[in-house]
C-alpha cells in the first residue's frame, strides 16, 4: 500500500545553518590549503595567456607557450614542475613534446579552451590582476564550495542537523573533497549538475534541464549526463517530475545545437581522436591526427577499465548498491520518491557516461555520488521516521 503522506521537515534552523556554514568553510579551507597540481592546469593557465595576448592585440603560440612554461617553473614547486614537463624513461614523452613544441600545445589547448563556462571567468579573474594558477584555483574551489552548500540546505530542510553532519561529510568523501583541489572545471561541473539534480528532486524539471544546458558550456561531454536525464525524466520519473516527450525533444535538440555551436566555433578535436588519445596512446598532435577507432578497439578498452573499476575500489559496488536500496527503501512511500529519483537517474547518468568515456575518475562525477550517499541516508531516515511514527500510532 502506498503512503501518501508526506514526512515532516524541520526546516532551516539556525543551527542547520551554522552546520552548513561550518562545513562549507572547511571544505573551502583545506581545498585552498592543498592544490592538486593537475598536469591540464597548464593548458587552462595556457588558455588564459593566450586570451590575454589576444586582448592586448600580440597573441602569438610561441609566445604563449613560452610565457606559459616561463610562468609555470616560477611558479610550482620543483618537483611539480618537473613532472609536468618531463617524461621519466618507458613513459610516454608526451608531456616533453608539450613543453617544448609550440604547434604541440596548440594544439593540446584546443581539448581545454573551449570549456568556457571554465575558462572564461579565469580570463576574467587574470584580466583584473589575479594571479593566473589562483584564478583557477577560484573557479574550482568557489563551484564545489557553492555546491556543497546547496546540498547541506536541500539535506538541512529534509532531515535534522545530527543527520545532515555525517550525511554531508560521508558524501564528501565520495568525491567532492578531492574534485575541489583540482583545477579544473570540475568543481563547476559538480555545482550545475548538482543544483539540476535538487531542482528535478522538488518538481522543477525544467529549471534542471536549463542548469544541464548550462553544465555543456562548462564542459562539453555533459550533453551525455543531459541525455540520460531526459530518457529518466520522460518515461520513467515520478508523475510529478515528469518533462513531456516534446519538451524533452526541443531541450534535447537544444543540447544538440549548443554542443555543436562550441565544437565548430573552438575547433576541437573530434571524439574518436579524444578516445585514442586517452585510452590507447597519447598523441600530442590532437587536431592533425585522425585514428581509426573500431568496435574491436572500443570493446578492449571498455572491459580493461571495467576490470581496473572493479579491482580498484569497493566504493563504486557500493555507491550502485546504494543507488538500488534507495529505490527499495522508497518502494510503497511516496515521500521518498525524490531520493529514488535523483539516486538513480544519479547511477544512470554515470553509468552512460561511462559507456563513451569508460574512466572513473572521481572528479568527473562528484555530484552524483555525493547525491547518491546523501539519497541513501534519507531514504533510511524517512524509513526510521515512518516506522517510529506508525509505532507511536
Amino acid at each position: 500500500m502506498t503512503q501518501h503522506s508526506n514526512l515532516t521537515r524541520p526546516g532551516l534552523s539556525p543551527f542547520a545553518i551554522a552546520v552548513v556554514t561550518v562545513l562549507c568553510l572547511a571544505l573551502a579551507i583545506y581545498a585552498f590549503a592543498k592544490p592538486k597540481y593537475g598536469w591540464d592546469v597548464t593548458n587552462y593557465v595556457g588558455c588564459t595567456f593566450h586570451a590575454l595576448d589576444l586582448i592586448d592585440g600580440t597573441a602569438s603560440w610561441p609566445e604563449t607557450h613560452a610565457k606559459t612554461y616561463t610562468y609555470l617553473e616560477a611558479t610550482f614547486p620543483e618537483a611539480i614542475y618537473r613532472e609536468m614537463t618531463t617524461s621519466p624513461p618507458g613513459i610516454s614523452p608526451y608531456r616533453s613534446i608539450i613543453a617544448t613544441d609550440p604547434e604541440a600545445f596548440r594544439q593540446r589547448l584546443s581539448a581545454s579552451c573551449y570549456k568556457l563556462g571554465f575558462i572564461a571567468p579565469v580570463i576574467t579573474l587574470a584580466a583584473i590582476g589575479v594571479d593566473p594558477f589562483m584564478a583557477t584555483r577560484i573557479v574550482a574551489v568557489v563551484p564545489a564550495t557553492l555546491f556543497f552548500g546547496l546540498a547541506l540546505l536541500w539535506m538541512s530542510k529534509r532531515a535534522p542537523p545530527l543527520i545532515v553532519l555525517p550525511l554531508g561529510l560521508l558524501g564528501a568523501l565520495t568525491g567532492l573533497l578531492q574534485t575541489a583541489r583540482y583545477e579544473y572545471p570540475d568543481g563547476m561541473t559538480a555545482l550545475f549538475i548538482g543544483a539540476a539534480l535538487m531542482a528535478f528532486s522538488e518538481n522543477r524539471s525544467r529549471i534542471a534541464a536549463c542548469l544541464f544546458l548550462a553544465t555543456i558550456v562548462v564542459r562539453a561531454d555533459a550533453i551525455l549526463y543531459f541525455g540520460m536525464f531526459l530518457a529518466y525524466a520522460t518515461f520513467l520519473a515520478d508523475p510529478s517530475r515528469r518533462l513531456p516527450f516534446r519538451t524533452s525533444f526541443w531541450f534535447g535538440l537544444a543540447a544538440l545545437a549548443l554542443y555543436e555551436s562550441i565544437a565548430l566555433a573552438m575547433t576541437t578535436p573530434s571524439f574518436q581522436a579524444a578516445f585514442y588519445h586517452s585510452f590507447i596512446a597519447n598523441m600530442p598532435y590532437l587536431l592533425g591526427e585522425h585514428p581509426h577507432l573500431t568496435l574491436s578497439m572500443y570493446l578492449e578498452v571498455l572491459t580493461r577499465e571495467i576490470g581496473v573499476v572493479a579491482s580498484k575500489s569497493a566504493k563504486y559496488p557500493a555507491l550502485i548498491a546504494m543507488a538500488l536500496a534507495t529505490a527499495l527503501l522508497a518502494r510503497g512511500h511516496h515521500a521518498l520518491n525524490e531520493y529514488r529519483d535523483v539516486a538513480v537517474v544519479a547511477l544512470l547518468m554515470v553509468s552512460f557516461h561511462f559507456l563513451f568515456i569508460p574512466w572513473f575518475d572521481t572528479r568527473y562525477y562528484a555530484a552524483p555520488y555525493l547525491l547518491i550517499m546523501v539519497c541513501f541516508g534519507l531514504a533510511l531516515y524517512g524509513r526510521f521516521v515512518y516506522y517510529k511514527t506508525r509505532v507511536k500510532s
